[in-house]
């Protein structure tokens, strides 16, 4: 009720300033010929109204305005005659059919000079009435355009009770932040309070920290980030709790919560350097690449609250360092990881040229890094003390050619790939092992990652299938054709319609989803139906954006897959969800498996990183999640991949994969 309230006070103070008569939206008087005698007696008309309604006689008024109105609907005085007989309805209480004038005035006068007193009068009755919704595109017209303070200030204080009847708190603190900037600063008390209040109460840690990064280093980022040092706190993420943490040090130095902040900073520093071993993960949390990071870090917190649950003594401290998606800041947050925490192990970085970069350090403290992502195989070359538990590309595709040439029995292949580093990989790892097994690949073409037009390409596909194994082939009768009269022979000289059979069995496509997704309908366009085959990069929802249809039946390997039935993936899956309200990526799969591999060596003794490492060395038949693990000598994880096909437009495990 207290809300409802002060929503009827502001509508009435906004009301107010309409009845005062002036133009509180700016309106500016236009040069206007001399007045007929028609428009002479409706302006009178219109005068003696407006004199009643000052007089006390509004019913009077009411019915002389409703006359001119019926009288003379072409007359220029009409957006008056509306705007009055809105204040006098108003005035009466009479919200709805006021409104209805200022409405009709709106609708049918866009260019008038008095619409901008007509929106303040209708979003009064919207909101008097309870309308809410229906006066909010009103209002934030009406702040769009207005230039006076004053003005600006009332709807301002309506916007935010609008949002805070419909819950919507991030735009209600978005917009009192923005009212607070337009009054005195002894005025601000009273909306910082609501902001605060709000602030602390009513949201969450993605709306927290979208206020941190909103406003920094001013109000409110310092009440979003003492909220969630709170929330964090209470959490037990510390990780987490360090990030907003340093950012408040950063942002606030002299704020006069600093000193509590700093010191909630050092037990926590404390309380990791006390533990017997340390794990640190090295990831891009913020920046370009934080979804990456943001996956992977989920995959080893699910891995160490496995281990933890099941060995609470276990005293493991997870150290988690933000590199940003920059180099220097890796560098710089290496040398911290190294120098303070002195990890037995580091999962992380995430790119090749940044596994490139923590080589030497690795070396030189005889820690193990384990990246979950970088697309280096035999990272060993670099550095004793690297592994890698990403998907290996010659792996994904020996088991997909495998089954392509096994099971499904085919023999023939074409290649269509983007034309960069991952493209060209991926092209030499299925040929070769498409000519190991004894296959064939038909014709390689290429095309540009930003392409959308792929018809050059599949043309020349298809010429080169032609030159091979491919057939130009009149096409059979119908059934329902062939008992019907003898067609006429064709004329002389006319040409025989002929369609394309490919000679080939496959297409092998190893790009991103919406791309193959593209690709799949243009092939079926130019070179009839073959099979589709892939890589990791169609398993996505994105695979379906485009045309759903042309990739049924579709077939690419992954090393992870969510809705595999196997026991293990379900039990992850479960406890993904659980903790992060969303399904894991492969990318957390293989975090968390790299995770288990190093908890599961320091359980065993490896509490050194020499040691560790030739205890990750050793790893053979490890359980995985779909399947067993085993560490290769050049650094690199041996799995089992997943094979999966687009089912009826979803995508299912191939169970006869082995």
């Amino acid at each position: 009720m207290r809300r409802a309230g002060r929503l009827c006070a502001i509508a009435t103070l906004a009301a107010g300033l309409l009845l005062t008569g002036g133009a509180p939206l700016d309106a500016k008087p236009k040069p206007r010929p001399a007045p007929s005698k028609a428009e002479e007696e409706v302006k009178a008309q219109i005068d003696k109204a407006s004199g009643l309604a000052e007089a006390g006689s509004a019913d009077a008024a009411v019915e002389i305005l409703q006359k001119v109105i019926a009288a003379s609907p072409q007359s220029e005085h009409i957006p008056e005659a509306y705007l009055l007989i809105g204040k006098v309805l108003s005035g009466q209480k009479n919200y709805e059919e006021a409104g209805a004038y200022y409405r009709r005035l709106l609708e049918e006068y866009p260019a008038s000079d008095l619409r901008p007193q007509a929106r303040l009068g209708l979003i009064s009755a919207l909101l008097t009435t309870g309308q809410l919704n229906a006066a909010l595109p009103l209002l934030l017209e009406a702040k769009g355009q207005t230039t006076d303070p004053a003005v600006k200030r009332i709807l301002l204080q309506q916007l935010e009770e609008v949002y805070l009847a419909n819950q919507d708190y991030v735009r209600m603190v978005e917009t009192a932040v923005e009212a607070r900037a337009l009054v005195p600063e002894q005025e601000r008390r009273p909306i910082e309070q609501r902001i605060v209040e709000t602030v602390k109460s009513r949201l969450g840690e993605k709306d927290l920290r979208h206020f941190a990064d909103k406003y920094p280093r001013t109000f409110p980022s310092d009440i979003a980030l003492l909220r969630l040092i709170e929330l964090y706190g209470s959490a037990g993420e510390d990780f987490k709790l360090a990030r907003a943490a340093r950012d408040f040090l950063t942002q606030f130095p002299l704020h006069e919560q600093a000193a509590a902040v700093d010191a909630i900073l050092t037990t926590q520093r404390k309380k990791l350097k006390s533990m017997a071993y340390r794990i640190g993960a090295l990831l891009p949390l913020s920046g370009a690449l934080s979804p990456y990071g943001t996956d992977v870090l989920n995959g080893i917190q699910i891995a160490f609250a496995e281990v933890t649950e099941a060995i609470p003594q276990l005293a493991v401290g997870l150290v988690v360092k933000d590199t940003k998606s920059d180099t220097q800041v890796l560098t710089s947050e290496l040398d911290d990881l190294l120098n303070e925490y002195q990890p037995t192990a580091v999962i992380g970085p995430l790119l090749s040229r940044e596994v490139k970069t923590v080589a030497a350090a690795a070396d030189a403290y005889e820690v193990v890094f384990i990246t979950p992502t970088a697309t280096l195989p035999e990272v060993q070359l670099l550095g004793q003390y690297l592994f890698n538990t990403a998907v290996n590309s010659r792996a994904l595709v020996r088991d997909l050619a495998t089954y392509a040439t096994g099971p499904l029995g085919w023999k023939r292949f074409c290649i269509l790939a983007p034309r960069d580093q991952y493209g060209a990989e991926m092209t030499q790892a299925f040929a070769e092992e498409i000519n190991r097994l004894g296959g064939e690949i038909i014709a390689v073409d290429t095309y540009k990652p930003d392409d959308n037009d792929f018809g050059p390409p599949i043309k020349r596909i298809k010429e080169a299938d032609l030159k091979r194994y491919g057939k130009l082939e009149v096409p059979p009768t119908p059934p329902h054709k062939m008992e019907a009269p003898p067609t006429p022979p064709q004329k002389k000289g006319a040409k025989e319609t002929k369609i394309y059979v490919p000679g080939f069995d496959a297409i092998f496509l190893p790009g991103e989803a919406q791309k193959v997704s593209l690709i799949a309908g243009q092939i079926r366009f130019y070179a009839a139906k073959v099979g589709l085959l892939g890589t990791n990069g169609m398993d996505t929802p994105e695979l379906f954006s485009i045309d759903a249809r042309a990739v049924e039946e579709a077939i690419f390997a992954d090393s992870f897959f969510v809705d595999s039935p196997d026991p293990a993936v379900r039990n992850f899956v479960e406890q993904y969800r659980k903790h992060f309200q969303q399904p894991p990526t492969a990318f957390a799969a293989q975090a968390y498996e790299a995770t288990k591999l190093v908890l599961d060596g320091i359980l065993k003794g490896a509490t050194t990183g020499r040691a560790l490492r030739e205890s990750l060395k050793n790893v053979k038949n490890a359980p995985g999640l779909i399947g067993p693990l085993t560490m290769n000598p050049a650094g690199y994880l041996e799995r089992r991949y997943v094979l999966i096909q687009v089912k009826n437009g979803r995508l299912v495990p191939l169970m006869d994969m082995r």
